[in-house]
């Protein structure tokens, strides 16, 4: 019985720390063992067909932790029909950074203090409390942006502005119970694919100097590092949670789903060690080795055809993108994240900060003052959605000397950075600015 549930929920051999994929060697160093023969197209397709990417992965564990939340906190959308409240969003606030901190805080609990994992990626380099703070305090912020998200659905869901599906109607309904266990079942689906592109969007050079590059502070992660972003990732990576539930009418469940699937999945993943349910190897090379990787392991056939795909740490012989290899150890003790503290900014990164703060002050004001007219809301949903983009575009231009299109500026416009250019787009910034149009009518 042992051999035949191994592997359950992304469980190796019954252990959560200290276990390892059959596909790692363990007489090689942490990370060093190729993905080359695992990953690809033709081993997502099976995962699928099988359901292999659900059941036998950790996908199962966060959605059991999904359906206790939503039975046991569901969302209040009564409340939400007369406007905002302290009342019932501090709730949600409270729930989600319980949940969130109690996940995130279990593994660095387990791994950085009782070291239940053996195998770190690098061996003797721990974070610092000034790094842990930096982390921490942005961590703290996507916990906010996501419940500042949910409390915008639930406003929408009250008052009609977004359609959804009572929990009673889909139980009365075996058609609307086979379509939400489609539902459940593409969601992780989605965010891969999601994932990638949003991913790629932001290594576009200016919106990596102003945005992602704060992720990218911890080349090293642990487990807070994997929400540890600037807001306006946050922005564009919670956008994957407004599709479909913004324009399909669907039970809230999917939403949450989407969402704590959004919040959860970066924890473990980040940790920074190699043997542990959802250790991840596939994006920790990505922080190691910065362009390439874009996707999750499931996803891996996109960076194998854009020629980003890097199989292990160390020599690569898949990789064909633009990172060069630095120049060997010279000595030196190794620094966890001598760039995850907080400080002064720099003069173009405090205008864009000052720029994103004006953005989000004018935003709330719009979002619960009285409803706006078209136009404004139309205007209101083009700044935040556009807004910082356009700003580290221009930014980038004045303060940058190198082409805003780096790492991708051997790809053809109108082929496959056009491509991936729209379809970032599309998954990203056209959801956002639906959502905000929609809060600034119904405020």
């Amino acid at each position: 019985m042992h051999k035949v549930l191994d592997g359950l929920a992304g469980v190796q051999k019954g252990r959560l720390f200290g276990g390892t994929p059959g596909w790692i060697d363990k007489d090689k160093a942490p990370g060093n063992t190729s993905q080359a023969n695992i990953l690809g197209w033709r081993a997502t397709l099976k995962g699928i067909c099988t359901l292999e990417f659900f059941v036998w992965s950790p996908n199962l564990i966060w959605f059991a932790i999904t359906f206790t939340v939503f039975v046991i906190f569901p969302y209040d959308l009564e409340a939400p029909k007369s406007g905002y409240a302290w009342s019932w969003v501090l709730r949600r606030l409270a729930i989600n950074f319980a949940v969130c901190f109690l996940y995130y805080g279990f593994f660095f609990w387990a791994l950085y203090i009782m070291e239940w994992s053996k195998r770190k990626y690098q061996p003797g380099v721990m974070p610092t409390k000034a790094n842990m703070c930096h982390n921490l305090w942005y961590w703290s912020l996507g916990v906010l942006q996501w419940t500042l998200h949910e409390c915008g659905m639930m406003r929408l869901w009250a008052t009609g502005w977004a359609p959804y599906i009572s929990t009673t109607e889909i139980l009365g309904s075996p058609k609307l119970m086979a379509i939400h266990v489609f539902w459940i079942l593409l969601i992780p689906l989605w965010r891969d694919l999601h994932f990638y592109f949003a991913h790629r969007f932001l290594h576009i050079r200016a919106v990596y100097k102003y945005v992602h590059s704060l992720h990218h502070r911890n080349t090293d992660p642990e487990p807070f590092s994997g929400m540890t972003m600037h807001p306006v990732e946050h922005l564009y990576y919670f956008s994957n949670a407004l599709v479909p539930s913004l324009y399909l009418s669907l039970s809230p469940l999917i939403f949450m789903w989407n969402f704590l699937h959004l919040a959860l999945a970066p924890g473990a993943g980040h940790s920074g060690w190699e043997d542990h349910w959802q250790a991840d190897q596939y994006h920790y090379v990505h922080h190691a080795k910065f362009e390439c990787n874009y996707g999750s392991p499931s996803s891996a056939w996109i960076d194998q055809y854009f020629g980003t795909f890097r199989e292990k740490l160390g020599a690569s012989a898949a990789y064909k993108g633009e990172f060069q290899e630095e120049k060997k150890d010279d000595g030196k003790k190794k620094v966890w994240s001598p760039q995850g503290f907080l400080g002064l900014q720099s003069q173009d990164h405090a205008i864009y900060s000052f720029a994103c703060l004006f953005i989000t002050a004018v935003l709330l004001r719009s979002a619960t003052a009285t409803p706006s007219d078209a136009t404004e809301a139309r205007l209101m949903a083009g700044c935040v959605s556009h807004g910082p983009i356009a700003t580290a575009l221009l930014l980038a231009a004045v303060y940058d000397k190198m082409t805003w299109r780096w790492p991708f500026q051997k790809e053809r416009f109108f082929g496959a950075f056009g491509f991936s250019l729209a379809c970032g787009w599309l998954a990203t910034i056209l959801p956002v600015y639906h959502f905000v149009e929609r809060l600034c009518l119904v405020a």
